[in-house]
């Protein structure tokens, strides 16, 4: 092997490949001090550019909580009182199921 190759040292790699410093970023909440929406970094700088707001007008929140991502939107069906877990689509295609048409129609008198 030629001196100027150096070869990787097995016992200096570690057991994650990715720099943690990068994801610093991802485990911090801001809000927009226009609109007040929350969320990370990465995430408000595109809300903001696509809303034509100066991304430098956010505000640290604190760090992220554990089930940050993990937790999903309840809504409760106007129709029949159903809880629904997930967004608006999944709030459409229920109120289009069977089981909801079949609470907004009227008992026969």
């Amino acid at each position: 092997m030629p001196p100027s190759v150096v070869a990787a040292d097995p016992a200096l790699m570690t057991a994650t490949t990715f720099n943690v410093q990068n994801l610093r970023g991802q485990s911090l909440l801001f809000r927009c001090l226009e609109t007040g929406f929350v969320t990370t970094a990465p995430a408000l700088t595109r809300y903001q550019q696509g809303r034509g707001i100066d991304p430098s007008r956010r505000e640290l929140v604190g760090e992220r909580p554990e089930q940050w991502c993990r937790s999903r939107p309840v809504t409760i069906c106007e129709h029949c009182g159903a809880a629904i877990k997930g967004n608006q689509w999944t709030v459409r295609q229920h109120q289009q199921s069977q089981r909801c048409k079949r609470a907004r129609t009227p008992l026969p008198a």
